[in-house]
This record gives C-alpha cells, structure tokens and sequence, in this order.
C-alpha cells in the first residue's frame, strides 16, 4: 500500500534531503531560486514595459538589470523613473538577502572545514613515519624520545591516532614537549581497531607502528592485527605492543610469526624494580641504556682481522664502545656469552656506546687464552630483610624476583590496605623458596601504619610500589610520595633501611622528593616508553632487550670492585681484563671518587667509558657486569 503522503510532504523531504547533502546543494538550491527571481523580474520588466526613463526594455536587458541591481545595491539610486526604481529596489533587497545567505553559507563552511583540519580528517601524506596507535600516559615520553632519535634526521614525523579528541590531545604534547627539533607531529581521530580509520595514518609505509596499551590487552591485540592488515607480508615494518599479560604477548608474537614485538611491561617493571631494590643505582643504568640521550645499543659486524679471534678477545676490540653480546650469522643472539665462543664471518658484535660511529672493532687482537680464566665463583647469596609498600599486580612478580637473589632464611614484608579475604588469598598465591612473608594490613598513607611496618625491621631494602590500579595517576603518585615522606621521616632516628626505592609514574614528580642518597626511582611509565621507543628505532635489538628483560637471562649486576682489581689508580681497560679473566664481562663502574664528575649518571657510576681512562678505586667501590644465570 502507499503511503498517504501529500506533494507537500514530498516536497519538503526532498528539500530536506538536498540540505543534508551539504553547501552545495544548498548553494544549488539559492543559485536556482535567484536565476528564477530574476527571470520573473526580468518577464515582468517586459510586460510592462517598465524601464529606465520610462523606457520599454527587452528580456536580455531587463535580466541584466536585475542581476547587477542584485550584486550592486548602489546601482539603482541612479535609476530613473518611479516603477522602475520601486521594481529594482525589489531587486536590490532580494539580492542582499541572498547574498547574506550565500555569505553565511561558505564562512560556515569554511569555519567547519578549518575545523576538520585541525581535527586531522584528511590522509596522512607521510613515508617513514612512526604511527602511534591509541593513547595513554605513555605517548607523551614516546615521542619525546623519538624526537631525540630523530634529531640527526631531517624530515621525519610523528603520527598519532587516537580514538580521543584530537585538539586536546595535541595540545597536551604540545604543551608538555616544547622543542620537537626535526620531527613533524601529525595527530588523527580514529579508532585503531577499525582498518578505514587506520588507513588516514598511512601505516603501510610506515617505519614502525607503536600499539599503547589505555584499556585491556583485547584492544592492543585487535589493534595489532589490523595494523598487520595494513601491510604488505613482506614489509620490514614491525609492530610495537604494550601487553599486560606475558602469554597473550608470546601468542601474538608466535601468531604474527615475529612481525609483532611485544612488550609486558608487568614483567619488565617487576624485574627492574626488584633488581633495582637490591643494587642502588641500577635504576640510572637502566634509563641510561634505554633512552637516547647517553649509551645506547649498537651492533658492529665482525671484520675479517678478527675472525678467528675468541669473544673474551672482542671485549677489548672497541676503544670507545664496551662490548658485551655477540650475534651469529644465523641469527641467534646471546647477550654475555662463554668468553671461549670463536667469532666467524657473518657474525655481528653487540655492545653499547654514544653513538653508533664509535662503536666499532678499531684495535687490533691481542692474544688471549680463555684456559686462563679462573673458575666462576658466584656471589654468596645473603639472608635480606624487604619491605614492599602498596599493592598492585607488580607485587607477586617483584616477590618471586627477589626471591631468586637472596639466601634462604630471608624475609619480605606486605605494607597493604586491602580487605581480609583477598589478603588471605595473597597469602596463599604468593609461593617463595628463600623467604618468609608477613603481610602488615594498613593504609600506606597512613604515618601510623607505615612506622609499625618498619618498626619489624630493620630492613635492607624498601620498595614503594605504585598503587596505579586503585588510583589514577596523580593520586597513585601523590600516595606513593606521603608513604616516602613517612619512610624518611622515621628513618630520621638513625634505623632507616640500606636503601629505598619508589615506583613513580610521571616522572616530573621525582623532583618533588628532594634528595636523598640511599634513594632511586623507577618511573615505570617512562621506562616501558623509552624501551617501546627503542625497539621502534631498532627492532633487530628485540633479543638483545629480551634477554636483558627476561628473568631467566642476562642481567645487570653489581660486584664488589675489590674481587676483581686492586683498590687505587686503575684505567677500565684493566677492569674489564681483570673481569674477563673470571668469566664476567664487565661496562663500567661505581666510584665514589667518580661522583658528580662529566661522564657519571649518578652516584658515581660511569657506564662504557673509554678504555684508557683513568679511574681510582677504594673499598666500596663496585664493577658493573652483565651476568648469566649459572
């Protein structure tokens, strides 16, 4: 059956519809309404032979009239004769409205279109660019740190799109980076799971896609999957994915048959941090190796002079690089391998320094024999008493972390305000083999509580964990700096812990602490940024940071400088034969007569520093190692 529509109706929705097209069809509809006003005007001018002067006038004229009266308002006070002037009068006010509208019409049009760019509608124009997918507290150190990747490089941009508003994403990075150097911000609405809107950040000529994790692994996994839609299968572009949980991560890495790089931040911070609560200044060495503004990672192939030669030999190769991992020809990557492991041609040598033109095999082999080498003598394991403060997911990891360091017969403390039943189950999913747990109930915030906490000590080591997944990232930060202050307050009476670490998420706040010597800091956020930024730069280093991350490999070490060298005047090059010659590759040094010269990151430690340079030792001091698990 039809609908009992009238012609009105009709009429009116397909005015609607024309409308709804947008200016143009507006502009279409005005533009045939005046053609027909003038023609009226224009037939009636004929008909009534009304004209200028009394004058009869033909239908091209007449129309003519009609139309500058219409453009010119002032042309028709020279007109004569009485119709004639009432009629273009008529005419004149006609047109005023008319182009009033038109004029509205094409401002508002602009205005919207000026709007649209800034709001980033259009397709990103761009060939290797990084692409930032979503948003979260991390974009802002990423770009920061791809904008010092970036520095030598001219033309380079950066590409974020995200599912928030554009103009008030853009103008917090742009309020909190002042200076982006050679680098271009580019920032698109979208959603990253949605391939139409993907395709505006042009991904497939992107140089790495980086995939921040705001919501829930789920989102970063179908942002990854639609960013690999995006590109050709044989494209070099990697994906860079912030996970949570490390078996998604390792079935999205197998699924994507490496095309995707994943990285736990969970895992990376607890294993920091724990490592970190043990060794003050390791945090330092850390941030040094991941951003780009000091040492970084660097690979330098194997020249033919050195084929032969031993990698215990190669740890001495470079005069301004410090060695410290080897890559054979078929791939595989072994950060600190057996000193005995003879190099071949189309291996590659792995090592830090300032730059990449410093890092290189610039002296000639000396002859060494790994029968030399003394037998690995691990560290005794001590008996340590910890504190950990506040509660997150990242507790259990740092526990079984801890765990695999200290001797048997040690201990760990809970500080956390969390109800009874879940503490119970805390207590019954946290399985150690060298430490006894006691959980304290109490709000960290909370002088009183705090206090009581430490008054079981003494303690060797604090931890204040963040408590991000209760709170937002102020008010995390806010309650993590009280239960500093409460910390530092009590150890005012002389029985204050080894040394105190706090998790801190922006790290501007750092500064609000004030300086203390047995303190560090793990800015959790910038630390999984600047690693993320790096893998981005140099996915072929992918390994190298996995082992380094991972709980099972490589790690950074602190050892006492007097097992190695003797204590006075020394030169690095020394330390590191004097390392080599127990098994241990060694990249640098803490020194308390190093502290606060050029060159040192904090605490007088020095990492990679030239070969040759001078260094005095005392008791106390400490050699850096990258270690294996033996």
């Amino acid at each position: 059956m039809k609908a009992p529509f009238t012609y009105r109706q009709r009429l009116r929705y397909r005015f609607d519809n024309s409308l709804a097209r947008g200016i143009w069809g507006i502009l279409a509809l005005l533009g045939v309404l005046a053609i027909l006003l003038f023609a009226v005007i224009a037939f009636f001018l004929v008909i009534t032979g009304v004209g200028p002067g009394g004058e009869r006038t033909s239908f091209p004229e007449a129309l003519w009239f009609a139309l500058t009266r219409s453009l010119d308002p002032g042309t028709f006070s020279g007109d004569e004769g009485l119709s004639f002037r009432l009629t273009m009068l008529v005419v004149t006010l006609i047109g005023i409205l008319l182009g009033a509208a038109i004029i509205g019409l094409v401002s508002s049009a602009i205005d919207r279109r000026l709007e649209n760019l800034r709001r980033g509608r259009s397709l990103v124009v761009e060939e290797g660019h990084t692409l930032i997918l979503g948003d979260s507290d991390k974009v802002i150190p990423v770009i920061s740190e791809l904008i010092e990747a970036n520095a030598s490089e001219k033309d380079r941009a950066v590409v974020v799109l995200t599912a928030e508003d554009t103009v008030d994403i853009s103008d917090a990075i742009r309020s909190s980076i002042k200076d982006f150097k050679t680098t271009r911000l580019v920032v698109r609405p979208g959603q990253p799971t949605r391939l139409a809107d993907l395709e505006q950040g042009n991904p497939s000529t992107a140089k790495s896609i980086i995939v921040l994790r705001s919501e829930s692994d789920a989102r970063v996994v179908k942002a990854s999957l639609a960013a690999l839609r995006c590109l050709d299968p044989q494209s070099p572009t990697r994906v860079i994915a912030e996970l949570d949980d490390p078996d998604i991560a390792r079935a999205l890495a197998s699924a994507s048959d490496g095309r995707v790089i994943p990285v736990t931040s969970g895992e990376v911070v607890a294993l920091i941090g724990a490592q970190v609560a043990r060794a003050p200044g390791l945090g330092a060495i850390y941030e040094d190796l991941l951003d780009f503004d000091g040492d970084e990672f660097y690979v330098t192939p194997v020249t033919s002079s050195w084929v032969g030669k031993t990698f215990g030999q190669a740890l001495l190769g470079s005069s301004r690089g410090t060695i410290m991992g080897l890559r054979t020809a078929d791939g595989s990557t072994t950060v600190a391998p057996s000193l005995s492991t003879v190099l071949a041609t189309g291996d590659a040598l792995i090592g830090i320094a300032q730059d990449d033109s410093m890092f290189s095999l610039d002296t000639a082999p000396v002859e060494w024999s790994p029968t030399t080498a003394r037998a690995w003598e691990p560290l005794a394991k001590e008996r340590e008493r910890t504190l950990l403060i506040g509660w997150s997911s990242l507790a259990p990891r740092m526990c079984r972390e801890i765990d695999r360091h200290v001797a048997p017969g040690s201990e760990i403390h809970l500080l956390i305000d969390r109800p009874d039943e879940e503490v119970d189950a805390i207590r019954m999913a946290t399985t150690l083999d060298n430490q006894a747990l006691t959980i304290h109930v109490g709000d960290p915030v909370a002088q009183a509580a705090v206090h009581d906490a430490l008054d079981a000590g003494p303690f060797n080591h604090v931890l204040l964990l963040s408590e991000h997944e209760s709170f937002d990232r102020d008010e995390a930060d806010a309650r993590t700096l009280l239960a500093l202050l409460h910390v530092h307050s009590h150890g005012a009476n002389g029985r204050g812990p080894d040394n105190v670490v706090a998790e801190l998420l922006d790290p501007n706040d750092v500064e609000l602490t004030g300086s203390v010597d047995n303190r560090d800091f793990i800015v959790s956020q910038r630390l999984i940024a600047l690693l993320m930024a790096q893998l981005s730069e140099s996915p072929q280093l992918e390994p190298v940071f996995a082992d380094v991350f991972d709980a099972d490999g490589a790690t950074i070490a602190m050892h006492p400088a007097s097992r190695y060298v003797a204590p006075g005047p020394t030169t690095f090059r020394a330390i590191v034969e004097a390392a080599r010659e127990w098994d241990a590759v060694a990249i640098g040094y803490r020194s308390a007569a190093a502290l606060g010269r050029p060159g040192t990151i904090g605490q007088g430690l020095r990492l990679n520093p030239p070969k040759d340079d001078p260094v005095t030792l005392v008791d106390g001091d400490a050699i850096l190692l990258i270690e294996r698990p033996r």
